[in-house]
């Protein structure tokens, strides 16, 4: 009787889940899905468009609604219809395990019938495995009549809405990967129990609810324990952002190398003579020794710093060699001093290019044309 009982069941959910959720026919999750994409459509670009036709928006949108809701008023029959006829055949189910319970008071002793004793394993007396299963035993098909009542039937529920449901039942379908239906896995040799504890494994009752309990406090502190320990490497990845954090802000100030080679402006300069001691000029008041360009100036300069002793700047040697005549301690002398030679330097952004720094460099040569300078660069 039991086993036709479940026969009934899993033959109405079969039925059930073919018609509505299998991907070979397409069902009425499909059909509402398809108007509210259609009233997506309508309305994604409402703000982009310019020209739109109000009322025509407005009937389309509405004759999709009506359908959405008629659809979501049939799956709600269907599902209320599939929870009656689920409910029957469990009703039958219990009727029957009524009759084999002993203890029942409708259940009393004739004397016209012969009574036997049976020794049997504890989980099997007076119906107990099949009370435990039904309320320690889950599977995905309860999951998934859980939900019709939550999205569907239950009026006070704060979850109803086809959007949710549906996708819902789409995740617990999309888990069942080798069969047909959601409760065809679950016919038999199904051995699932919350926390793992199976009854056929305890010693007796009370054994089975204290591997329970012992499972649920074991549980609980795994999840205190990865709490806590998610916790702990937040804190440390916090730590080490702070610390990362205080030393960018102390660094704010320093670049890298490359940086502030990068970053430096080119330069063109110039080196006068005031009073035109060495180098004439008719177009300008005073004449031009040299010019030159650098990518940075800083460096460049160093060679053009006032020496002691012996040594001589870059524009000194220049000097000395195109006046052999002259004696080089004049020579250091006027480059020292500060009213006969000057210099002059123009540095920006663009000069950055070398290419346009020479350029610039070449326009003031042939515009100056400076004493020191190559001919061959003019």
């Amino acid at each position: 009787m039991t086993k036709g009982i479940l026969r009934e069941v899993s033959y109405e959910i079969d039925k059930f889940e073919m018609e509505h959720y299998n991907e070979e026919k397409k069902g009425m999750f499909e059909r509402v899905e398809r108007f509210l994409d259609e009233i997506s459509d309508e309305t994604v670009d409402l703000e982009t468009k310019k020209h739109i036709d109000p009322e025509r928006i407005s009937g389309e949108i509405q004759e999709s609604l009506m359908e959405a809701h008629t659809h979501i008023d049939c799956m709600e029959s269907i599902g209320v219809q599939n929870g009656l006829i689920r409910s029957k055949h469990l009703h039958n189910l219990l009727l029957a395990a009524k009759i084999r319970d002993t203890r029942d008071t409708d259940n009393y002793d004739d004397p016209n019938i012969d009574y036997v004793e049976q020794k049997v394993p504890w989980y099997k007396v007076d119906n107990l495995i099949e009370k435990l299963y039904i309320k320690y035993h889950k599977t995905q098909i309860h999951e998934c009549f859980d939900i019709i009542q939550r999205y569907l039937i239950d009026d006070e529920s704060d979850s109803r809405g086809i959007y949710a449901f549906w996708k819902e039942i789409k995740e617990l379908w999309e888990e069942v990967d080798d069969e047909e239906t959601l409760s065809n896995h679950y016919h038999d040799h199904d051995t699932y129990w919350d926390y793992n504890v199976d009854p056929k494994e305890c010693q007796n009752l009370p054994d089975f609810f204290q591997k329970r309990i012992k499972a649920k406090i074991k549980e609980k502190k795994e999840k205190e324990r990865i709490v806590l320990e998610q916790a702990k490497k937040d804190k440390e990845k916090e730590e080490e952002l702070e610390i990362i954090r205080v030393n960018k802000h102390k660094l704010r100030k320093y670049i890298s190398i490359e940086e502030f080679s990068n970053n430096q402006e080119g330069s063109v300069y110039l080196f006068i003579d005031v009073k035109q001691k060495f180098a004439k000029s008719k177009k300008l008041s005073f004449g031009v020794l040299y010019i030159g360009e650098s990518r940075n100036f800083n460096n460049r300069f160093a060679a053009y710093a006032h020496k002691n002793g012996d040594s001589y700047s870059a524009l000194e040697k220049r000097l000395i060699r195109k006046f052999p005549k002259i004696s080089k301690s004049e020579i250091k002398k006027f480059v020292k001093d500060p009213e006969q030679c000057k210099l002059r330097v123009i540095t920006n952004k663009k000069l950055s290019d070398s290419r346009y720094r020479l350029w610039c460099e070449r326009r003031l040569i042939i515009k100056c044309q400076p004493l020191l300078n190559l001919k061959s660069r003019t």
